[in-house]
């Protein structure tokens, strides 16, 4: 039987299996256990959600402070993970873990940009506004799960976990068909394609 996958299409399905497996083992063994990209990250991603409400809100500063909370894993264990508190005030209104600064999502969106194929400036362009991209929009989604915990605090698992987070993919996959419609791309697919069918 005879195989029809393009060539392009096998080519993006082993670059991205490699990129995937070499970010995790990167990621697990040292990244991780030393916050090497977490920290900064979150830092970045408080600090923005910080100077955006001040700038929008002057009843009270808010401000920013490292916490650190105790959560449980899936199979019950508690752990102790680090991240940012939010304060208006002297009250304590998000708390930013590790795990909600993005960078899952970035790695993911860079990830899939740099395995299919496309000029290297386009590629670069794609990468560096969408990463800010990525990051403007969580700042604002922080900032938004703020005002829906001063207003409706019942609202906030909800917002927090579908909501929010479909707005946010959903601007991801709105970035990568604007990448995906590169003519080049597109004649690599139809040429490959019609190779196959002869």
């Amino acid at each position: 039987m005879k195989n029809n996958v393009p060539r392009p299409v096998k080519l993006f399905l082993l670059k991205a299996t490699l990129l995937f497996a070499v970010w995790k083992l990167i990621y697990l063994l040292y990244l991780l256990p030393h916050r090497t990209l977490d920290r900064p990250l979150t830092d970045a991603v408080a600090a923005g959600t910080v100077a955006t409400l001040n700038t929008f809100d002057h009843s009270r500063p808010y401000s920013t402070r490292e916490g650190t909370h105790t959560s449980i894993d899936a199979d019950g264990h508690p752990f102790q993970e680090q991240g940012m508190d939010l304060f208006l005030g002297k009250e304590k209104v998000l708390y930013i873990a590790d795990v909600c600064n993005g960078l899952e999502l970035l790695v993911l969106y860079a990830g899939l940009i740099i395995c299919l194929p496309s000029s290297a400036r386009r590629k670069l362009i794609f990468v560096a506004g969408g990463l800010l991209f990525i990051e403007v929009i969580n700042v604002l989604r922080c900032m938004a799960l703020v005002q829906v915990f001063l207003r409706r605090p019942d609202w906030l698992d909800f917002t927090h976990h579908y909501l929010f987070s479909f707005l946010v993919y959903a601007a991801i996959f709105w970035l990568w068909y604007i990448f995906s419609r590169d003519p080049v791309f597109t004649k690599k697919l139809r040429v490959h394609a019609q190779v196959g069918v002869q």
